[in-house]
């Protein structure tokens, strides 16, 4: 249905195109296409009463993110048993047991924080000093 690379399509991300049979049809497909998402197809019912419409079924599965190993080997350093870890980047990459170089997995940390306190409730904080730079990891168990 839209094809070519000109115009609003060809300068999209993504694209999401609805389709009925007819204007006033109760039925519709959604189909998700993009470059950062997986193509999916939703097969939607409109219900009349309320105006909205409602999933019946997937044609695909949604993609799930792979688990990040520096993310597993972090849970696995800062468990129930030892809930906090203090240290350098270095001391980091040491306990980790990782070949990825000490700036390089302060970075991804950085970028992953928000994941690694959302998934593994694992709080990530970095500071600087006079004596250099420090992380902190401290897991905080979900509220009930």
């Amino acid at each position: 249905m839209i094809s070519g690379t000109n115009g609003l399509a060809g300068a999209a991300d993504g694209a999401f195109l609805l389709q009925k049979e007819k204007r006033t049809d109760g039925n519709a497909v959604l189909d998700v296409a993009g470059r950062d998402q997986q193509d999916q197809r939703f097969y939607l019912t409109k219900d009349k009463e309320r105006l909205i419409w409602t999933l019946e079924r997937t044609e695909t599965e949604a993609w799930t993110e792979p688990p990040d190993p520096v993310l597993e080997a972090v849970a696995a350093l800062v468990t129930a048993e030892s809930p906090s870890w203090a240290g350098t980047a270095t001391e980091l990459a040491a306990a980790l047991q990782t070949d990825m170089k000490p700036n390089a997995l302060a970075m991804r940390l950085n970028v992953r924080a928000g994941k690694l306190l959302t998934d593994y409730h694992i709080r990530y904080e970095n500071s600087r000093s006079h004596a250099g730079r420090s992380i902190s990891l401290t897991l905080e168990p979900p509220q009930a």
